[in-house]
């Protein structure tokens, strides 16, 4: 029988683990038992690391909550209609869930939640690599429980859904068949393709907002062009739009995005406007509306089809970097972004770059203040003595704050 506490021992700092055997004879004393499960469990055998952990209790979950915030002087926040808890210490979130059981009214509704055992609180996962457990107890802890094969399907790089109807259930499932699929290298079990292909309509009865969040997630791995095209090579995408596909090329433009941020890893919203590169306005539009895309990430995208009908505007080596400028200060920097990785114009591609890295940071030396003592007028000429010299910066006709001064000085005389 496997015994995990090696496992969990170096994985964890000694504080976290040490955490869990004090939740452990809190919940000895209480008559609970507890367990470790999902994620956790999983990366334990992947030698992956993470700062999240799962506990589900066969008793009260907001009781050992509240007892462990209080021997640890840590915060919890109670969620009481369905005796769960979420507590952060020492860095790591600690997720508390009184064990239960879930069914579906219908396909795509949020579950049915009741009390229950470990066993169905395991049953009523995703995926059977997800849905292992270690025992915390003091008299078993590290045990593993493993009651619908996930150790195998790990072993075999499985993904497995745990009963036929799973993604009729939840169709959100099949966008994290993906992502675990491409995430650790694996390959979907036979039966589970053939039930993603039967059920991927069911992706309809999915709430934008659900919808989004899967998206979101998928954006946030750390090769998401690998869910992308695999999701587009099972017709997935296009039940977030007909029009949305995913292409080598667009996998190449990730990996520039990434050696474009390195180290750090390039925002989400540019991933998406690169994945929705060449969508039409009133696709985009559609595709929000299917996500509940928040505004600012609505503006991205429709800047982007906007942005993408003056490429040829900015496909000219001669502009001066103040009509360069102008052209892209009102767009936001990811889109100004997506547009110069995806375009195939080498000028506007180094006209954009030029934006990005040096113009838009260009500032005039003299303030409101300065331009008022050299007798400039209170009111709207200041903002607009001000855009002048801004771009008689950009244009490399002014240098220096003296230089900015004379400039002043000498339209002042003309006027």
């Amino acid at each position: 029988m496997d015994n995990l506490t090696r496992k969990l021992k170096g994985s964890l700092p000694s504080t976290i683990f040490d955490i869990l055997i004090e939740a452990g004879e809190l919940c000895d004393r209480n008559g609970f038992k507890l367990f470790m499960v999902g994620g956790r469990v999983r990366d334990l055998f992947l030698g992956r690391a993470g700062m999240d952990i799962d506990l589900v209790v066969e008793g009260n979950a907001l009781v050992l909550a509240e007892e462990l915030a209080k021997l640890r002087g840590a915060s919890f926040t109670p969620h009481h209609r369905f005796k769960t808890a979420a507590l952060e210490t020492e860095g790591y979130n600690l997720d508390i869930a009184t064990a239960r059981r879930e069914s579906y009214p219908h396909p795509g509704a949020l579950p049915v939640i009741e009390l229950g055992s470990l066993d169905d609180d395991l049953k009523r996962r995703d995926f059977s690599i997800n849905a292992m457990a270690v025992s915390l107890n003091n008299h078993d802890f590290g045990r593993l429980i493993d009651p619908l094969k996930g150790r195998l399907d790990l072993n075999h790089g499985l993904i497995r859904i745990l009963h036929p109807g799973s993604f009729k259930d939840d169709a959100t499932r099949i966008f994290r068949a993906v992502r675990y699929e491409q995430r650790f290298g694996f390959s979907m079990e036979a039966e589970t393709m053939n039930a993603l292909v039967r059920h991927k309509n069911y992706l309809a009865s999915i709430s934008p907002d659900r919808l989004r969040y899967e998206v979101e997630c998928i954006l946030n791995e750390k090769y998401p062009e690998k869910a992308l095209k695999r999701a587009g090579s099972l017709s997935v995408l296009s039940h977030l739009h007909p029009s949305l596909q995913f292409s080598a090329r667009k996998s190449s433009w990730f990996k520039q995005a990434r050696e474009m941020f390195y180290p750090q890893r390039p925002p989400a919203d540019l991933y998406l406007a690169l994945a929705c590169y060449g969508l039409r306005q009133s696709e985009s539009s559609l595709l929000e509306k299917r996500l509940n895309l928040p505004g600012a990430t609505s503006r991205i995208l429709a800047d982007a089809v906007a942005l993408q009908q003056k490429i040829k505007e900015l496909s000219d080596n001669c502009l001066e970097s103040s009509e360069i400028y102008n052209r892209l200060i009102n767009y936001d920097p990811v889109t100004v972004t997506a547009c110069m990785i995806a375009s195939d114009q080498p000028a506007a591609k180094k006209n954009m770059d030029c934006f990005l890295r040096i113009l838009r940071y260009v500032k005039p030396a003299l303030s409101g203040d300065d331009l008022k003592n050299l007798g400039v007028p209170h009111g709207p000429q200041i903002g607009q003595m001000l855009d002048r010299l801004k771009s008689a910066r950009l244009d490399g006709h002014a240098v220096t704050r003296q230089d900015e001064a004379n400039l002043v000085k000498n339209w002042l005389g003309k006027s």
